[in-house]
């Protein structure tokens, strides 16, 4: 049975497949700049995004520190429990 954050994990990925359609398969290891080449635009919007779905607010400084899908997981993990 799926953790939390695996459950979480799979909704991001979703999430990142039907807005954004990259070309590559997608797992938590991805790199949201390098691999998928998201913008900063396209970041902010996948935030917010995630912020709307989960009702929380990502702090400005976590955003800095994302680099893989994982990394999203972590600090949605990390509001959810604040």
């Amino acid at each position: 049975m799926p953790g939390v954050k695996d459950r979480m994990l799979n909704v991001i990925i979703e999430i990142i497949n039907k807005t954004f359609s990259p070309a590559i398969t997608v797992t938590g290891d991805t790199a949201i700049k390098t691999d998928l080449g998201l913008d900063s635009f396209e970041i902010v919007n996948l935030i917010y995004i995630l912020e709307d779905r989960y009702r929380i607010e990502i702090n400005e400084t976590d955003i800095r520190f994302i680099v893989t899908v994982n990394d999203i997981a972590i600090i949605l993990l990390k509001e959810q429990d604040a």
